[in-house]
């Protein structure tokens, strides 16, 4: 019997993705590819961005290398599509109680680093080097159903990792911060940096085959504010066409709106995670869409034009940095 669409489709997806290590996207990887192939100029078929946004989107900057260096991604689901500017602001928020887990552990590191400094004065290169980040967002992703308001926690999607943490309540954000973002012990003496998780977790297999990020955060910048529905909309219409969405299969590609991810001057801005590749674009406009879904998505390719950089995951735990967006 053969087998439907959607599957072959995915079929290809896990050909192309199997045996890729190196998430930095060598250049020979990235792909002159007309994102606009199919539209007229200007298009008469897509929405466009008013005038006076378009004017305030940064189009003289390279974008390549322009996504700071980072190796997870911890994505919180909200239900909303914008948040206070700062998404650690707003009382009693997973967001807030994660950022006060963060300082606390921040200073207690600081004082470990500071008496192994004191300890070995000859600081190595490598140790004077910017450490790579984790990101933390909100995101419009909702709960199961069955807590349409959240009371029993958050869902987290954290990313390379490639889980889905179920129901995480704000009280247990240390617990989570040590289990999944603090790392392991670097030597048997440094009791600080170990993990030792109070509370067990629901944890299960990222659910969808890739993850579709925008940018949406207007209380933070009105460009990527107004972008992202448009976008979104595109998205969504575009992947129900082709049978991916979620509705149509269980573990199709979710499309959801997410706080600021930085470069807000390149908006829209849209991330696409599937299995451990993290790719970043930019300036991205309804006319890209079909263009991102058919050559990233489904065929792994990376749009030169649109490229601002990928997800890095070669750095060990340790050594990060953690940035809430």
């Amino acid at each position: 019997m053969a087998k439907p669409f959607s599957s072959r489709i995915f079929d290809i997806i896990q050909s192309t993705i199997i045996g890729k290590t190196d998430n930095n996207s060598p250049l020979e990887d990235i792909e002159d590819i007309d994102p606009c192939s199919g539209c007229s100029d200007p298009c008469s078929t897509h929405p466009t961005y008013p005038p006076s946004l378009t004017l305030r989107i940064n189009t003289s900057l390279t974008l390549q290398g322009t996504v700071k260096p980072y190796y997870k991604h911890v994505l919180i689901s909200t239900g909303k599509s914008d948040w206070k500017s700062h998404i650690e602001d707003e009382e009693g928020s997973f967001a807030a109680q994660l950022q006060k887990a963060i300082k606390g552990n921040n200073n207690k590191e600081k004082k470990v680093k500071k008496d192994k400094k004191n300890k070995n004065k000859n600081k190595s290169e490598e140790s004077s080097l910017k450490k790579p980040k984790i990101l933390i967002c909100n995101s419009s992703r909702k709960n199961d159903d069955d807590d349409p308001s959240f009371s029993e926690g958050n869902d987290i999607l954290l990313f390379s990792d490639n889980i889905l943490v179920r129901r995480v309540p704000p009280n247990h954000a240390v617990d989570f911060y040590n289990q999944f973002l603090r790392g392991q012990k670097t030597d048997e003496n440094d009791t600080l940096l170990t993990s030792q998780p109070h509370v067990t977790f629901k944890v299960e297999p990222m659910p969808y085959k890739a993850v579709v990020l925008i940018c949406s955060h207007m209380h933070r910048d009105k460009r990527c504010g107004v972008t992202a529905p448009l976008l979104k909309d595109e998205f969504d219409k575009i992947l129900k066409d082709k049978g991916l969405d979620v509705e149509s299969c269980a573990d199709g590609i979710a499309v959801y709106m997410t706080s600021h991810i930085g470069g807000h001057k390149f908006a829209g801005n849209v991330i696409v995670y599937r299995e451990k590749q993290g790719i970043w674009y930019g300036r991205v406009t309804p006319c890209h869409v079909k263009s991102i879904i058919e050559n990233t998505v489904i065929e792994g390719k990376i749009i030169k034009k649109l490229y601002r950089g990928s997800i890095m995951n070669d750095y060990v735990q340790d050594e990060s940095e953690i940035e809430l967006k």
